[in-house]
């Protein structure tokens, strides 16, 4: 368990444009204060993650500190939003669906360009 937050705080890759994007998608939409970071600018440690859990996946740490990553991040991150978007989170977290969200998320994850090398499992 992470540190307790004034707000959640999406963690995405910075040096992707794709994240990037929508990133900047997400945070017109937002209906509750987040706070973005790209995990190269961020002190991941004090957010309970590590490089290597950033660099391989999207990382939301809730107000509770707890975290959740890859599609589960986006959810997460999507439940944050207005209306329509907090449906489309709850979908793509739904018991039936998961494993779909799942390689969905792999599928585009592995389409990422990026300017740095990931970095080793710690």
């Amino acid at each position: 368990m992470g540190p307790t937050l004034t707000k959640p705080v999406l963690v995405y890759d910075g040096e992707c444009t794709f994240c990037r994007w929508c990133v900047r998608f997400l945070v017109r939409r937002t209906r509750r204060p987040l706070t973005c970071v790209a995990y190269q600018d961020a002190d991941v440690a004090a957010l309970g993650l590590t490089l290597a859990q950033c660099a391989a996946a999207v990382q939301w740490v809730g107000q509770n500190g707890s975290v959740s990553e890859a599609h589960k991040a986006v959810a997460a991150a999507l439940r944050n939003a207005r209306i329509p978007w907090p449906i489309l989170g709850v979908v793509i977290d739904a018991p039936g669906l998961r494993r779909i969200s799942a390689y969905a998320y792999r599928r585009v994850a592995m389409q990422r360009r990026c300017a740095a090398p990931t970095p080793p499992v710690e």
